[in-house]
């Protein structure tokens, strides 16, 4: 065979091998487009613990903080589904409580819990809370190890954080572990944390958790204007933990604090601000503080009706919620001092808009632009009992109140 034969031979060789890997390449990347347009969800994490929270889209955790399982029937009444915390506990009897009540709960991993370890009535276990504080004295105790602190108030180190993790996973790795952070997550002048912490410390301290969160009473402790630090935390905790780890947050709804509890309409700014900003769960702080009243929500009728309704209805919304972010759908403020903050959803082919004026000002207007809009139709109000008009380029407007929400469904023609 002659050099030329031998050199075609080859060549051709080295061309079908590349039309080959060029056949893959396209085979992958369409694959890839089609993941990538479904999009992140919380669902999809879920599905990695076996016992972990549902893998259902229906599913939202709304979660009440360090109650007494005694008011279970009560808290469920009220749209909660999930436990977070258990006072020097879980103690024998509780999961029994609380599973008769139909409620789920996060605790820590401790004798009684590990016990019951194949009830599906714990979804989450829960790390030692706020370690960012500079504020712990007596021993931790998780999966049978302990850690000392004390006598004086001490910050858990990262690399004890990392140890706590690990020691929690090697005891049940089929459910996420919780951690929650302090106000410090969005309030930069919290002095709690002390001992030198820094926020370039968070990264490190958040590889400790699988679902990661904080607390914020804004109108109890910063001032009126602070509503909107739930959405500036949550997405801090989006940068510092990476997109793909679900978040939490805490709201106040009875928290007097050193100034006052919010008002219904603010705690339902707080709530839908945070879901706009990508919470994956919305745990209620329901105690008072001054004085002291476990179970405040409970005894404030007011704003026990009001998150009452809230709950009921995020629950209508879980699917639309828990589905991945569209991109389509963009607002103006008319007013540059009252952003309007929004999240995009599409579910079963209609166009969702969560919205909320995300500054306290005065009253401003939303100018919005759906992508899809083939010609003139309508927009529903979703809770208000109001149909708005949008044209055939998707643009429609709608006015916004002192911190007010917005929640659209935009009709199929």
């Amino acid at each position: 065979m002659s050099n030329k034969i031998k050199e075609r031979g080859a060549l051709s060789g080295y061309l079908l091998l590349l039309l080959v890997f060029a056949l893959v390449l396209s085979l992958r990347a369409d694959v890839f487009a089609e993941e990538t347009a479904k999009g992140w969800t919380v669902t999809r994490v879920w599905e990695k613990f076996k016992n972990g929270p549902p893998a259902d889209p229906k599913f939202f955790p709304i979660i009440v903080w360090l109650q007494a399982p005694a008011n279970a029937a009560k808290y469920k009444a009220a749209g909660i589904n999930t436990y977070m915390g258990l006072y020097k506990g879980p103690k024998a009897g509780d999961i029994k409580t609380l599973r008769d009540a139909g409620m789920r709960l996060i605790c820590e991993m401790n004798a009684e819990a590990l016990k019951n370890k194949g009830d599906k009535t714990i979804i989450g276990w829960m790390m030692v809370d706020e370690p960012d504080n500079w504020q712990f004295k007596t021993p931790i105790l998780m999966n049978g190890k302990t850690w000392n602190y004390g006598p004086k108030a001490s910050r858990i180190s990262e690399k004890d954080m990392l140890d706590m993790y690990n020691t929690v996973r090697s005891g049940d790795s089929t459910r996420p572990v919780l951690l929650g952070f302090s106000c410090g997550i969005a309030n930069d002048n919290y002095g709690g944390r002390g001992g030198g912490w820094k926020n370039t410390m968070y990264p490190g301290y958040m590889k400790a958790c699988d679902w990661v969160g904080f607390d914020i009473y804004p109108t109890a402790s910063v001032g009126d204007d602070a509503l909107w630090y739930h959405g500036k935390g949550l997405d801090r905790i989006k940068e510092w933990a990476g997109v793909e780890k679900p978040r939490f947050n805490a709201i106040g709804p009875c928290y007097t604090g050193k100034k006052r509890k919010p008002r219904p309409e603010e705690v339902k700014t707080e709530i839908w601000l945070s879901i706009i900003h990508g919470s994956n769960g919305i745990v209620y702080f329901a105690h008072n503080i001054s004085p002291f009243v476990e179970d405040a929500l409970l005894k404030d009728p007011m704003q026990l009706e009001n998150i009452t309704k809230i709950n009921a209805q995020i629950t209508e919304l879980a699917p639309v919620i828990n589905g991945p972010e569209y991109k389509g759908a963009s607002v103006a403020s008319s007013n540059d001092s009252v952003p309007i903050d929004l999240m995009a959803k599409k579910y079963n082919g209609e166009t969702y808009i969560f919205s909320v004026a995300a500054r306290m000002g005065d009253e401003t207007t939303g100018a919005f632009q759906v992508q899809g809009v083939s010609k003139a139709g309508k927009v529903q109000v979703l809770g208000e009992d109001r149909i708005l008009d949008i044209d055939e380029s998707g643009k429609f407007k709608d006015e916004f109140k002192r911190w007010e929400v917005h929640i659209y469904r935009v009709i199929k023609n």
